[in-house]
Order: structure tokens, then C-alpha cells, then sequence
């Protein structure tokens, strides 16, 4: 139980150093979480549910690129920002891209 009453006494000790120095300070630090708190609170109490019909995606095909990469005056020219040098698993993903799509990267 010591320790509780140390701590008990060391926030109150800083609560009283805090409100001397700071006092307009110290309110909000008290108040603004008070006060969102209630806000949540009262947002979460006072909003129902709303019910939506399940959404369903028609599926997209990712075996080629898409069409406007294609219209573009470079035409199959991309250029790769950043590789890690060091990683062999990085170049061997990036090489098989460039091979399944019909790619060159440049960099």
C-alpha cells in the first residue's frame, strides 16, 4: 500500500507544481481528454448500425498490362526507380517481369 500512497503523492505533487506555473495549461490537459472522450462516447451511443448489401467485384485480369500503359510515347519503356543491389530475390522478381509482360527497365 506504500506504493500507492507514494504515487498519490507524487501526481499531486506535480498537479500543484503544474497549476502554480501553468494553470490555463493544466485545465485543458484535464478537460480536452474529458472531452473526447465524451464526444466518442456520444457519437458511438447515439449512431445505429447501418445494414449494406454485400458488395461484389467483378474479377480483372492481371496476365498483361493495361491498355494505357501502351498509348504512351514510349510505348514498352518503363524505368525502375529503385532496386536494392543486394537483393537476389528483388532481381529475380524484377526479371520476371520484364519477361511476362514484355518489358524493358531501364536503371
Amino acid at each position: 500500500m506504500a506504493v500507492f500512497r507514494k504515487l498519490k503523492l507524487l501526481l499531486w505533487k506535480n498537479f500543484i507544481l503544474k497549476l502554480g506555473t501553468k494553470t490555463l495549461v493544466a485545465i485543458l490537459e484535464i478537460l480536452m481528454p474529458l472531452l473526447f472522450s465524451a464526444i466518442v462516447l456520444h457519437l458511438r451511443c447515439n449512431s445505429a448500425p447501418i445494414k449494406r448489401p454485400a458488395t461484389s467485384y467483378h474479377a480483372i485480369d492481371i496476365s498483361s498490362l493495361p491498355a494505357c500503359f501502351y498509348y504512351f510515347p514510349w510505348k514498352n519503356r518503363f524505368q525502375l526507380v529503385y532496386i536494392p543491389s543486394k537483393s537476389e530475390i528483388l532481381k529475380a522478381v524484377t526479371e520476371m517481369v520484364e519477361q511476362t509482360f514484355d518489358v524493358e527497365f531501364e536503371g
